[in-house]
């Protein structure tokens, strides 16, 4: 018979007394929001928690409450149970998965359709369009939501649905967020602290960015390169991608920044009927099937002949239906 992953998170956290709570690196609001309000949920319940990330916590997400509990070095501890949250696979933990892999159980809580089911328990709805949603029902099992909770949760629903505007958001989404403004939240509030970020500086940036825009002869995919990413504290990809968004007929756009003269990161995200996470697996990566990412080793120019050529050869019947 086969168990419910739900139940036995449940009896884990209730039987549990020393946890470790970690996410994917390069963090964002679903990642963080996720993280803290787990952590606040433990505390609640008079558990040991620590928040472990393989990377520095983005200046932007400050303002969540208890983010400067999160350490990004650990001493060598025993785990009752580590809590993987908004992480397709172990090895996306980074450095933390070496503490991962040793507690006595690994519970893996996701969204992404290129999980690899790493957990001793797996807790994963990829039609959920965020890891704080799929939260929001575990946080109301124990009945310990208050306000700090559901800002941490709002904040990753608000940030993985693209402000509820991806196709992932739906009614369940919007019924939850609804629930959580009860508790005295302003979204207005919280689009301006992760949206009003850019400098005039940032916006010249941008501008170099989207003037290399390319694409392919029938207008479906764009691309943009960036040769010298800029590393702010808050991620300009979102930025760029929003404004690729505004493009009629584009289904693919695409973003390539160089890591190195080997080595290029590629960012993938599609409208509505192309897969981009099967995309980003064949080159080792992976994610959602309108959100994905890679990294490739290749110079920039190669990894960009590489990607486009692919997507072009395997998916030219979903691009030529009517946009």
């Amino acid at each position: 018979m086969k168990t419910d992953p739900f139940k036995a998170i449940v009896d884990k956290i209730t039987r549990g007394r020393k946890f470790l709570i970690t996410a994917h690196m390069n963090l964002e609001g679903d990642a963080l929001g996720s993280e803290l309000a787990t952590y606040i949920l433990l505390k609640k319940l008079k558990k040991q928690a620590v928040i472990y990330n393989n990377d520095p916590t983005p200046e932007i997400y400050n303002f969540l409450p208890f983010s400067r509990v999160i350490k990004n070095n650990l001493a060598k501890e025993d785990f009752d149970v580590a809590i993987a949250l908004d992480c397709s696979d172990s090895s996306r933990t980074g450095k933390v998965k070496d503490s991962l892999v040793k507690a006595n159980c690994i519970i893996n809580i996701d969204h992404h359709v290129s999980n690899t089911y790493f957990g001793d328990i797996n807790w994963v709805e990829p039609r959920v369009g965020s890891c704080a949603q799929i939260l929001y029902r575990l946080c109301k099992k124990f009945g310990v939501i208050d306000k700090n909770i559901a800002l941490c949760l709002y904040t990753g629903i608000f940030t993985d649905t693209g402000n509820f505007t991806y196709a992932s958001t739906d009614d369940q989404t919007h019924r939850i967020a609804s629930e959580l403004m009860k508790y005295n939240l302003h979204p207005h509030i919280l689009y301006d602290r992760l949206h009003s970020v850019c400098t005039p500086l940032d916006l010249n940036f941008i501008g170099k960015v989207i003037s290399t825009l390319k694409f392919d002869p029938a207008k479906k995919i764009c691309w943009a390169n960036i040769m010298h990413w800029q590393d702010k504290g808050y991620d300009l990809t979102e930025v760029v991608f929003s404004i690729m968004r505004l493009l009629k007929g584009v289904e693919v756009s695409i973003l390539f920044k160089k890591i190195d003269n080997k080595r290029t990161r590629v960012n993938f995200r599609s409208r509505s009927c192309v897969d981009v996470n099967k995309i980003a697996r064949f080159f080792g990566g992976g994610g959602h099937k309108r959100a994905s990412g890679t990294t490739i080793d290749s110079s920039l120019e190669a990894a960009e002949k590489k990607v486009v050529s692919f997507i072009k050869k395997h998916t030219n019947s979903s691009l030529r239906r009517p946009a």
